[in-house]
């Protein structure tokens, strides 16, 4: 039980977070909703916090903004191997350009535990004009 522990603390066999959306492809100015579905490790282990960045990737100018976070904190337990669902919100901004070959976006989620270990996950949107139906982003 000790080195299934400290393998943990070291990253090996950690929870993971993993944020689950309906879909890819959202209006700017609309609310995107999903769950953050996070599965526990070889032990038990103590989360901090749980952080979700909007990250905007411009390959033209090869710069990356986060455009805003989400933070949840807690001192949460998750057990060996359990599942854990929270409830995901987040606003896009109205005003923000859509994707296109240059400009993408993507979710960050980081997973925080007391002992240092992080656990990540990405999840690649699509940012359309409402009146538009379809769009062509490379990924």
């Amino acid at each position: 039980m000790l080195l299934r522990k400290y393998l943990s603390q070291l990253g090996i066999g950690k929870a993971i977070i993993d944020l689950k959306l309906p879909k890819v492809m959202y209006g700017l100015g609309e609310r995107v909703t999903g769950e953050f579905f996070i599965i526990g490790g070889i032990c038990e282990q103590k989360i901090k916090r749980l952080e979700c960045d909007l990250v905007q990737i411009d390959k033209m100018n090869n710069t990356q903004q986060i455009i805003d976070t989400t933070t949840i904190l807690t001192t949460k337990f998750i057990e060996e191997e359990q599942e854990i669902r929270i409830p995901f919100s987040f606003q896009l901004p109205v005003f923000t350009a859509v994707s296109s070959e240059h400009i993408s976006y993507r979710f960050n989620t980081r997973l925080f535990f007391e002992k240092g270990v992080i656990s990540e996950d990405q999840d690649i949107i699509q940012v359309v004009d409402q009146n538009s139906k379809e769009i062509d982003v490379e990924q």
